[in-house]
């Protein structure tokens, strides 16, 4: 993500994704938006697929899968996601059905094998649609697309631009090949519909590639900020975290309440003199060194 200016993240997790701007190295909190669209519903649209039109090679003999996968556990599922699915272009409307224009490209079937002996055919159209999941939205008429346009519509209008120059994928549903270029290729259809339309003068859409594996970003984000030392009144000791529990954790966004406004001549903020972290400091003995402020 560009340094001066930040960038937006989309974040596919296991059963939820969700999209939040950076600008100037701070966080535009009512930009943050998520939605129950993860790697669990891409499952779940597997195991679906293959119930209702996958089959099993016995010898030369041909089966419904139904009849002996009904309920494939969450590990094969995953293996069978990360073996055989991709994303694939967007799929024809009815205008390209009608004007002879839709794509009649159809990934090729591959067998995969089952611990009893058994080869269950996961054909084209498993491997390549089981993702529109995630661009059909939910009930609120989310998908992880408009995650993105919807994150720029709750930032400052002068910003928009630079952030959607600046976006980057990171989380375990998004290491789906393809899946960076199809939610591209959506963004850029869905701009045309009135609901985006104040996004319209945005000319392009730019996708940054993680320097590291995009499932463990927010760890190596984690670990860096733990790293920083000046940072440390932001951190929760393990010390108080043993002592409290994680009821006592506060959430990520009440971070900005810590910054209380005691309206001084300069008119600067000053940090709050008391808190249970600061109280929790101020009776300890000995202070945690800086290497063991951030959790593990």
């Amino acid at each position: 993500i560009n340094a001066e200016y930040g960038g937006l993240v989309l974040n596919i997790g296991y059963t939820d994704s969700s999209a939040m701007c950076v600008y100037e190295g701070m966080v535009v909190l009512p930009s943050y938006i998520s939605a129950e669209l993860g790697s669990l519903a891409h499952l779940k649209s597997i195991q679906k697929m293959i119930t209702e039109g996958g089959e099993v090679k016995e010898g030369p003999n041909t089966y419904k899968a139904v009849d002996f996968y009904s309920d494939l556990s969450m590990e094969v599922l995953e293996d069978i996601r990360a073996r055989t699915c991709f994303s694939g272009k967007r799929p024809p409307t009815d205008n390209d059905v009608k004007s002879g224009t839709e794509a009649t490209h159809r990934a090729v079937d591959m067998t995969y094998p089952m611990s009893d002996g058994q080869h269950l055919v996961i054909n084209g159209k498993i491997r390549e649609r089981s993702v529109e999941v995630l661009f059909d939205g939910d009930g609120d008429g989310n998908s992880v697309a408009t995650l993105i346009l919807d994150a720029l519509l709750k930032c400052p209008i002068d910003c928009r631009t630079e952030l959607a120059e600046n976006i980057i994928i990171i989380g375990g549903g998004s290491m789906l090949p393809g899946l960076t270029h199809r939610i591209k290729e959506e963004i850029l259809a869905l701009v045309a519909f009135s609901r985006f339309s104040a996004l319209q003068g945005i000319k392009t859409f730019k996708f940054y590639k993680p320097n590291y594996p995009a499932n463990i970003m927010s760890w190596v984000g984690g670990s860096i900020m733990g790293c920083v030392e000046h940072l440390h009144d932001r951190y929760v000791p393990r010390e108080f975290y043993n002592s409290r529990g994680v009821a006592t954790l506060p959430d990520w966004c009440s971070l900005a309440p810590q910054l209380k406004d005691n309206t001084a001549v300069s008119g600067s903020p000053s940090r709050r003199t008391s808190s249970p972290y600061r109280d929790f400091l101020a009776s300890s003995t000995t202070l945690p060194p800086i290497s063991n402020l951030a959790l593990s």
